[in-house]
């Protein structure tokens, strides 16, 4: 059983944290939007292996992939002083990196531990591989489905925060030309995934957002979607541009087919 280790590692996040302080309230913000969002992510996995029914040890197993996918994002920001990937260092790799030299996997077993470290290492990459095996899918499936879950509710506090209270390392720094680019637009009205390299505003950053959707991949998280209202709420904060308004509906549609689907998709 895997109650214990979660227990210890859950403990030893806890302490890893208390590490990381910043000078001003304004960085210290940073540091704790990732330390919330890692219980939100906690949150969300086990709501999601809970809709699944799964066994107790894949609980415990997708709950500590939740505490740590992450766990990179607090020496990158120490380094970096950014959360851009690009613009720093690929902050799951770094997790992973962290994990080793802190040692703290070691209380698991070889099977759980790969398992972990494979979770992290897929949880921000564009597409899933295609010869994963099946555990190995469920549980990159289920951190990608908690981790964009609190990424949205994250972005729209940010959105909507006054500037003195946003986290400053939230939004990458793209221009604000108040207009989504045809490229971007396009991608999500023919159903697919924005990929960053297309993104040329702040408002594409919003829409490569929204298209998240369909990388979704549990009924249960197209339900939470749905009732937290984010998809409403960002297209709230789009410009008004006729191609916005299709993409958003292509979306909308494509949610509310997923709803009514399989549990596990």
């Amino acid at each position: 059983m895997l109650k214990k280790q979660l227990l210890q590692i859950s403990t030893w996040f806890d302490s890893f944290v208390t590490a990381f302080k910043a000078e001003s309230a304004q960085e210290q913000r940073n540091y704790d939007l990732k330390i919330e969002h890692t219980a939100k992510v906690r949150n969300n996995i086990e709501l999601l292996a809970d809709s699944l029914l799964l066994p107790a040890d894949k609980r415990a197993l997708a709950s500590i992939i939740a505490i740590c996918h992450d766990v990179g994002r607090f020496p990158q920001y120490a380094k970096y002083g950014t959360f851009n990937d690009a613009t720093s260092v690929n902050h799951a790799a770094l997790a992973i990196q962290t994990l080793k030299s802190e040692g703290i996997l070691q209380i698991l077993d070889e099977v759980s531990r790969d398992m972990v470290i494979q979770s992290i290492a897929l949880h921000n990459v564009f597409l899933l591989p295609d010869n994963l095996c099946p555990d190995e899918l469920l549980f990159a499936r289920l951190i990608r489905d908690a981790d964009k879950l609190d990424i949205w509710r994250v972005l729209i506090e940010y959105c909507t925060a006054q500037p003195e209270e946003r986290a400053s390392a939230v939004v990458w720094e793209l221009p604000d030309t108040g207009l989504c680019s045809d490229a971007a637009i396009n991608e999500v009205i023919n159903g697919r995934m924005i990929n960053r390299s297309v993104l040329s505003s702040a408002d594409d950053f919003k829409l490569l957002q929204i298209s998240w959707a369909y990388d979704l991949n549990f009924k249960e998280t197209f339900v939470q979607l749905s009732e937290h209202g984010y998809i409403d709420t960002l297209a709230g904060l789009l410009p008004d541009q006729n191609g916005c308004h299709g993409a958003v509906s292509a979306v909308r549609s494509f949610i509310k087919s997923r709803i009514v689907g399989a549990s596990y998709l």
